[in-house]
């Protein structure tokens, strides 16, 4: 296990609040002045922002913002996908706009990138720590008539016609506290901020934790329309070698399985498994964006025959990175999970607030 994978544990382990132990409880106490100096910092940066010393720039076309107010696995790259197609069908021509965070030092890609390109094929993206001189590329260069700014809550430098803020039904409120002691990348007040809410994994929790969800969100933001959605499974996508079919998700029920994981919210991808009936061997968890080697793909096809798994699961985001390291099919073989979303409610609404932000709908 590699220190990043370690750390990313432990952490996981410190903010999780039914975990115990002197060792986490320490840890708690000693991420606590980290997390208050944090806190301060952010206070400053969101002042200068509204009382307008810092300034705002604006694109040359409609804005659409897509992000969360805690870090860590909301489901945002599926929704930045689903939302790219929908405007491609109504005729718009969307560009995505990333800053490139976990970016291969080799490749030069990152894998939300990848996952995007293959989610909503056709759509181009953008990569430019600078958002707003990305905003003149994506006109300039791909003829851009709306922009998606993914992960760009807390990106205060660009103006938004619409500003879409995603909260995991898992982990909704960021473990309670400000990173690194919790997952908030602010204060949960500043969701009042945000145009819409979505509420992501609705199915991998009960319909009473929902309406808890709401009840606070509601209290935090009132008059903020929220909407939920689910990431459904559609297929199990082969990797390694060609011409093999996907298999339908009737298939986790059949035989014994493994699964890993580098994704922000593992919990999120044990509960869907789960959920499917999905018999599982294992999960073994790595660090979020985690940049796999050919020998870790050996030892963890060595660990799954160990454990007599007949197949390998994993996600959408980490398949990006595998697949380009397993040139044969693999024994056991090994699928990555393909979902879609589904909005469960407040759809109407959710599509109406986009299709007035780009100037569709009166």
């Amino acid at each position: 296990m590699g220190i990043g994978t370690a750390l990313f544990r432990f952490h996981r382990a410190v903010i999780a609040p039914d975990r115990r132990g002197p060792l986490l409880t320490l840890a708690r106490a000693a991420l606590l002045p980290a997390s208050a100096a944090y806190g301060v910092g952010v206070a400053v940066r969101n002042s200068l922002y509204r009382l307008g010393w810092r300034k705002t720039g604006r694109a040359p076309v409609p804005v659409i913002s897509v992000g969360n107010v805690a870090a860590g696995g909301t489901g945002k790259t599926p929704f930045v996908a689903w939302l790219a197609r929908l405007l491609a069908i109504r005729k718009m021509r969307p560009v995505i706009l990333s800053r490139g965070y976990g970016r291969h030092r080799k490749l030069g890609v990152d894998d939300e990138n990848l996952m995007l390109s293959g989610l909503a094929r056709g759509v181009p993206v953008v990569v430019d720590a600078d958002r707003l001189r990305g905003a003149q590329k994506a006109v300039a260069e791909h003829g851009a008539n709306v922009l998606i700014l993914d992960d760009g809550f807390q990106h205060r430098r660009i103006a938004r016609d619409l500003d879409i803020v995603l909260i995991d039904a898992l982990c909704p409120f960021g473990a309670g506290h400000l990173l690194p002691r919790g997952l908030l990348r602010e204060p949960l007040t500043e969701v009042r901020r945000a145009n819409f809410l979505l509420l992501t994994r609705t199915n991998v929790v009960s319909p009473e934790e929902i309406e808890a969800i709401t009840r606070r969100l509601a209290q935090l933001a009132p008059r903020i329309p929220t909407a939920c959605c689910a990431y459904v499974i559609r297929s199990l996508r082969p990797l390694g070698g060609r011409g093999r079919d996907p298999l339908s998700p009737e298939h986790l029920k059949r035989g014994r399985w493994a699964a890993f994981c580098g994704i922000g919210n593992p919990e999120g991808f044990r509960l869907t498994l789960q959920k499917a009936g999905c018999d599982l061997a294992f999960l073994s968890v790595f660090s979020d964006h985690q940049q796999y080697s050919g020998r870790q793909v050996k030892q963890f096809l060595a660990e799954a025959r160990a454990a007599a798994a007949d197949a390998i699961v994993t996600t959408e985001k980490d398949a990006v990175k595998v697949e380009r390291l397993l040139r044969e099919p693999p024994s056991p073989p090994v699928y990555a999970l393909q979902a879609d979303l589904d909005l469960t409610k407040g759809s109407d609404a959710l599509i109406a607030a986009i299709l007035k932000a780009v100037g569709k709908l009166a």
